[in-house]
């Protein structure tokens, strides 16, 4: 049983798996990872404003993109754009928590939200990440889908 699940995974199946013989663009990957560098240096200039851990997960999620995302098929344009977007949503994510942090110390004359956001910040990023990520995808997927559409009819 085990010699023939090897011997199908080895000699890879082209009927069944013909779609994942795409080549990735390494044009759009080259292209994307100078747009995230230059967004990366950018946000290394408000470093008064975020602390180290938004940038760090800011540029988790520029790494993230533009080695997931960008070697699919969709126009370069597209991906461009809803990497931006992404990190719009990022910077905005993290002036808010700072906005949060602010008040609770003003308001509340304490570090419970400071506290709060230590302990809860990985889980926080994460959720920010995969859910801009995730839809990203699905835009790229839609997009492609509609595309295919049109060359049938």
């Amino acid at each position: 049983m085990l010699k023939c699940v090897l011997v199908f995974l080895l000699t890879g199946n082209v009927e069944r798996f013909g779609h994942l013989k795409v080549r990735p663009n390494f044009v759009h990957m080259a292209v994307g990872s100078g747009f995230a560098a230059v967004i990366i240096l950018s946000h290394f200039q408000l470093v008064q404003i975020l602390d180290i851990s938004a940038l760090v997960a800011i540029i988790f999620f520029n790494l993230l993109f533009v080695f997931l995302l960008f070697p699919l098929e969709g126009t370069l344009l597209r991906k461009l754009a809803l990497l931006f977007a992404g990190n719009i949503v990022g910077l905005l994510w993290y002036l808010i928590q700072l906005s949060l942090k602010e008040a609770s110390m003003f308001f509340l004359s304490t570090d419970a939200f400071t506290i709060i956001t230590i302990v809860a910040k990985p889980l926080i990023d994460f959720v920010w990440i995969v859910s801009i990520w995730s839809l990203s995808l699905s835009v790229l997927a839609s997009a492609k889908r509609k595309t295919e559409g049109l060359e049938r009819s």
